[in-house]
Parts: structure tokens; sequence; C-alpha cells
């Protein structure tokens, strides 16, 4: 078997137990990295000790160790220092593993046992890494939240970059590496915008998961508060962030049936908006995960684009 660890940035309080928790059991050790000034890479100030507080609480069994740094010096490019943190946590957590697990706080996957197969998967074919599609969420409204869908207003996955990769595999963007890696596919999906092209050199693709077994990330589907706390201390922070944060991500609670190509930064990315249909935790700060969805599976009276949940 895969000996597998995990680092965490401890930056982030959204969905933290959810996420860890989920794969807390299968890792060896978890490396929890943190800027030792309490800031982000921006400089601005984020939870740093709330974080470290609730993971501390969530170690049970003593898998986590904690690594401060200094990630916040001011730079032209924040995401030179988001790149700087994971690489040193990377480097950390490699030690003594086969792979890494780099998932952040605000993504929770519904089906890990999948997903650990596609990284067994990943390591026969010799890659370094692993892509696992995303469902993103955009906006908290009042009996649940809206996802990111295609503009015909069906499932849409987003892939963004490995979330598990080989021990010793060097990022060079954020959590993207310029090594070989496995991107699997969502059965049936030929909308992403991702998908449209060829692979590239360094990818391989293959159909390896259905729709239910996608990393739910909760993106911006926060409180304003928590949004412009993100924004402040993001890589992605900008001029044009806040702007979009102000004229387009506010109103969406009122818009959001006729925004159309709504990501902030890539035309094409996010078609469209829907009302969610997966089965979501509190926002808030669960103290523990029994009442937390553990798998996702089809609903199929209800429908392809459904989902259901199982304890």
């Amino acid at each position: 078997m895969i000996r597998l660890n995990a680092y965490v940035l401890a930056a982030d309080p959204t969905w933290l137990e959810l996420s860890v928790g989920v794969y807390y059991d299968r890792v060896e050790e978890i490396v929890v990295s943190y800027d030792s000034s309490g800031k982000g890479w921006t400089g601005a100030p984020i939870p740093v000790e709330e974080c470290l507080s609730r993971l501390r609480a969530l170690d049970h069994k003593g898998k986590m160790r904690f690594e401060g740094g200094c990630y916040s010096s001011p730079k032209a490019d924040p995401m030179l220092n988001d790149t700087l943190q994971r690489n040193a946590a990377l480097a950390s957590a490699g030690k003594g593993a086969d792979w890494v697990l780099q998932l952040d706080t605000d993504e929770w996957l519904p089906n890990p046992e999948t997903f650990y197969a596609a990284i067994e998967r990943a390591d026969d074919l010799g890659l370094s890494g692993l892509e696992w599609p995303m469902r993103v969420l955009y906006r908290r409204i009042r009996n649940g939240a809206l996802e990111v869908c295609s503009s015909q207003k069906k499932d849409h996955f987003e892939y963004i970059a490995p979330v598990a990769v080989r021990a010793g595999t060097p990022l060079v963007h954020s959590r993207r590496s310029e090594r070989p890696f496995l991107r699997a596919l969502v059965h049936g999906d030929h909308e992403s915008i991702q998908l449209r092209n060829k692979p590239s050199a360094i990818e391989v693709r293959e159909s390896l998961l259905a729709a239910p077994d996608a990393i739910v990330h909760n993106s911006w589907a926060r409180s304003p508060s928590d949004l412009r706390r993100k924004l402040a201390s993001w890589s992605h922070s900008s001029w044009r962030a806040w702007l979009y944060y102000a004229t387009r991500w506010l109103p969406a609670k009122w818009t959001w049936r006729w925004m159309r190509n709504l990501h902030p930064f890539f035309g094409g990315v996010w078609p469209a908006l829907r009302v969610c249909l997966i089965p979501l935790p509190d926002q808030g700060h669960p103290k523990s995960l029994k009442n937390a969805p553990r798998t996702a599976t089809r609903n199929a009276a209800a429908g392809s684009d459904s989902l259901t949940v199982e304890h």
C-alpha cells in the first residue's frame, strides 16, 4: 500500500474539520504549515491561531506536526509566497512518504476510496501528480448555496491542479507542477473548458470517477465578511478581485439566474449558476463530524444531477 502523508495550510477555517477529517485516518502524518506572524500571503492578518486550535482538537491520534515559518513578507506577486509555503510544507510532508495530499481546508472529498485508488493508478503509471475535478460553490443563499454549472444548468467541473503529488515533486505555481500528472475525468464530462484542448505533453487523461466523487470546493460560498478576509490575504488578491466582489458577487443573491461567464479572472471557466444540489454541512465551526456527510451516491430517482448522502 502506498504510504500517504498530507500537508495543511493553517489559514482558512472554512470546513477545516470536515476537510481534514475525511482523510485523517488514512494518512500517516499531517504537516501543519502556518505563518508565525499570523499573516497571509499579502501581509494581511488571517485567523492562524483559530486554525491551529481547531486542528489540535482534531488530532486525537497525534499525527500532526506543526511548523511555523515566514510566508507573508510583501512581494509584487503574493503567489510567490503561496508557492513558497506549499513547497516548504510538501518537502517536510514528503519525508518517509510515497505520496502527499495537498487538499485545502475549504475542499471536501466526498468519496475518498475512489480518490485513493486513482493515486495508486497514477503511481503505477509512473506519474508525479493526480488532479481531481472540483464542483465549485459560489454564494450562500437562504436555503443552501449557489453552485457553478454549465450553460444548460447541468453539472460543471473545474480541473485546477494536482491535489496529490509524489513525494519530492517541486511546485511551480501554487499546487501546480511541471512533472507528468494524471488528470482524472468525470465519466461523460466533455463540457469543462480545461478538456476542450488536447492533453499537454505532461498530462494523461483517464475517466475514473462519477459526478458525486468530485471534490466540493467552497470557493466563494462564504459570508461577505469571511470572503473579504479571504480576498485581503489571497494569492490572487488584486483590485480586480475587489471590483468583482462588489459588482458581481455581492448582487448574485438576486441576479444569479441571469449571470453568465462569471469567473473573476478567466473567461469561460464558470459558465452559469444554479441552486446547489449537494447536501452541505454548516459553514460554521463544527465541533465534530458526527453530522457531516460521509459518502455521496447517485440518486437515480431524482435524475443524473442530484445527489443524496449516506452516513
